[in-house]
C-alpha cells in the first residue's frame, strides 16, 4: 500500500542492516504489530549527489510488478508499504531534502547465502550458507531434500518474466535461506531488464542470460571442499558475468569436478544457453530438474565419508556470533545435523 512520509513513523528505525551501491537498508519494528520489518531507501551518497534517478526507476518498476503479481509472486519478501517520491528528512533525521521513495518490506527469516563484501574483508565466514545449502548440500533437508534452491530462484525469475522482463544480477547476497524450513526469501530482485535482440552494438539479452547466472551461483561446478574453512569462501563473486567467458569456465568446471551424468547434463545445458535455444522457462526447468536429480544422487554417495565429516564441521560454524544479526538461531540448523 502507498503511504505518506508521516506514516513512516509507525516503523521505528533500528540499526543499518546493510548497504550497497544503490540502497541503504534499516532494521525496523512495526509499532502497531510488533513485527520485524526492513526500511529501504536510495543510498545517501546518491541522494546527496542527486544521482538516484536510476534507482527510483528500478524501484517504481519493481513496485508495479509486485502489485500486479500479488500472491502469485513466490519466494519474495512481502512488500508492506511504499511512499511517494517526497522528502523524508524528518524520518531519517539527516537533512537530505531530495525527493525519493521509501520501501517497507517484511524482514526475511534466515541468513543470506552470501554476506556482505565488507564483512568478507573483516574475515567473517560470509560464504557458508551458499556452500552448505546451495552448492554442496552433503547433508540434505529431511523433508525437502537437496539442491532445491536453484529451482525456487527460477520460479521467481519466471514470475517476473511473465510480466515481460528479465531478472539479472540476482546474487546470493539477495537470497536469504531459512535452514529450519529449507525455503528461500528474495530480499532484492536485482536488475529488472527488458529483453533485446542482438544488434551491431549490443549482444542479445534474454532469459538465457539469467540461466547462466543461475548455474554460475547456485549449481556446483566445483568439487565439495576438503576442509571446513573452505566452506566460508563465497563462490563466483569475483567477477561481472561475461556470457561466453563464463560459459567456457563453467563447462571446464563441470567436466573436471562433476560425475559423468551430471557433468554431461550441465555441459549440454550450457551449450543450449550459448545458442539461446531454450524455447521457454519450462524447457529449461526440465533440464534443470534432471541435473538436480543427478547431483542429488551423486551427493548421497558422500554419506559416511570424510566429505560428510567436513560438511558437519563447516555447519558448526553457523553458530558463530556473526550470524546472530539475522533472524536466525543455531537451533535452526537442527534438520541438517547428524545427532
Amino acid at each position: 500500500m502507498q503511504i505518506d512520509s508521516k506514516d513512516l513513523e509507525r516503523f521505528e528505525l533500528g540499526g543499518i542492516l546493510g548497504e550497497g551501491a544503490d540502497l541503504e537498508v534499516f532494521a525496523a519494528t512495526d509499532t502497531q504489530t510488533g513485527a520485524s520489518v526492513v526500511v529501504k531507501r536510495p543510498h545517501p551518497t546518491l541522494l546527496e549527489r542527486g544521482q538516484h534517478r536510476a534507482v527510483e526507476r528500478r524501484t517504481a518498476e519493481a513496485i508495479g510488478i509486485k502489485d500486479r503479481l500479488g500472491e502469485g509472486l513466490p519466494h519474495v519478501a512481502q512488500m508492506l508499504a511504499y511512499t511517494a517520491q517526497e522528502s523524508h528528512a524528518g524520518y531519517f533525521g539527516d537533512g537530505i531534502d531530495e525527493r525519493y521513495t521509501v520501501l517497507v518490506d517484511a524482514r526475511a527469516v534466515g541468513v543470506p547465502l552470501v554476506g556482505s563484501a565488507l564483512d568478507g574483508i573483516k574475515r567473517h565466514p560470509i560464504g557458508l550458507p551458499q556452500n552448505l545449502f546451495a552448492l554442496h548440500p552433503v547433508n540434505a533437508h529431511p523433508e525437502k531434500g537437496a539442491f532445491t534452491i536453484a529451482g525456487e530462484i527460477l520460479a521467481v525469475a519466471e514470475a517476473f518474466h511473465s510480466q515481460g522482463v528479465v531478472l539479472l544480477d540476482l546474487r546470493p547476497q539477495n537470497i536469504f535461506f531459512d535452514p529450519s524450513t529449507a525455503c528461500i526469501n528474495v530480499i532484492d530482485v536485482g536488475n529488472i531488464t527488458e529483453a533485446r535482440e542482438a544488434t551491431g552494438r549490443h549482444a542479445a539479452l534474454d532469459m538465457h542470460d539469467f540461466y547462466l547466472e543461475l548455474l554460475k551461483w547456485y549449481v556446483p561446478s566445483v568439487a565439495p571442499p576438503q576442509d571446513a574453512a573452505a566452506y566460508a569462501e563465497p563462490h563466483g563473486m569475483d567477477s561481472v558475468t561475461q556470457f561466453n567467458g563464463d560459459l567456457d569456465l563453467l563447462s571446464r568446471g563441470f567436466a573436471a569436478n562433476v560425475s559423468s551424468d551430471g557433468g554431461n547434463e550441465a555441459r549440454t545445458m550450457l551449450e543450449r544457453i550459448r545458442s539461446r535455444s531454450y524455447s521457454g522457462v519450462g524447457d529449461f526447468r526440465t533440464d534443470l530438474d534432471k541435473l538436480m536429480s543427478s547431483l542429488s544422487d551423486e551427493y548421497q554417495g558422500h554419506a559416511g565419508t570424510p566429505l560428510a565429516e567436513v560438511w558437519q564441521e563447516a555447519a558448526g560454524l553457523m553458530a558463530a556470533p556473526y550470524w546472530s544479526q539475522f533472524l536466525f538461531s543455531p537451533e535452526d540448523m537442527a534438520p541438517f545435523l547428524v545427532q
